[in-house]
């Protein structure tokens, strides 16, 4: 725990919905309780890019939104990033539209209060690739590989969720936190893992 609360690095795909419902809960929690949220991205195309069985015209469809992510957090910091996410996530998660819809990333970047000319600046700009990339490499050097992916307090070893169906608010988002951070305290502490129906 930092002198000030608890720090949280999460790491997130805009297309994955467990991502989303998680960022949801972290928020909750960081209202109620001192943590700070650093928002970073790891790309679910570079997890798979080497899958056989995913069609990889599928797989590239979230790499505008991504960019866009990456360029909000460049130019905005966290907080330019965070509600760039909060936007896009409504729209593809609880809204339903499509994670590539420009007018969706276009609506999504007004909701945040951020420039529409990120929009066009970042649709074939290959060095935030770069970077998205150096940034996924690092992150799997640490040990993640999924998303939501959160790095507690400065623990070097990351934990993968938590997955959650829906998101808890009030003392039942700080009991799921104060169980996932005591278990990142416990270097033994590996996986729980429940079917999912």
């Amino acid at each position: 725990m930092e002198k000030n609360g608890h720090h949280v690095r999460f790491l997130l795909d805009p297309s994955c919905p467990w991502a989303y419902r998680a960022s949801l809960w972290i928020r909750e929690v960081a209202r109620n309780r001192p943590l700070t949220i650093e928002w970073r991205l790891f790309s679910l195309e570079y997890v798979n890019r080497h899958s056989a069985d995913l069609d990889p015209v599928r797989l590239r469809k979230p790499r505008h939104a991504i960019r866009l992510l990456a360029r909000a957090l460049e130019t905005a910091g966290n907080g330019g990033i965070d509600a760039l996410y909060l936007a896009i996530g409504e729209a593809r998660h609880v809204e339903k539209e499509a994670i590539d819809d420009q007018a969706m990333l276009a609506e999504s970047l007004a909701r945040a209060g951020l420039s529409a000319e990120l929009l066009s600046e970042t649709r074939e700009d290959n060095a935030l690739d770069a970077a998205l990339e150096a940034d996924y490499q690092r992150a799997t050097k640490s040990g993640a590989f999924g998303v939501p992916t959160l790095f507690i307090d400065g623990n070097p070893a990351p934990i993968y969720g938590p997955l959650i169906d829906v998101v808890p608010h009030g003392e039942e988002a700080i009991e799921l936190w104060d169980h996932v951070a005591g278990l990142t305290r416990l270097p033994y502490f590996l996986e729980l893992k429940r079917n999912r129906t």
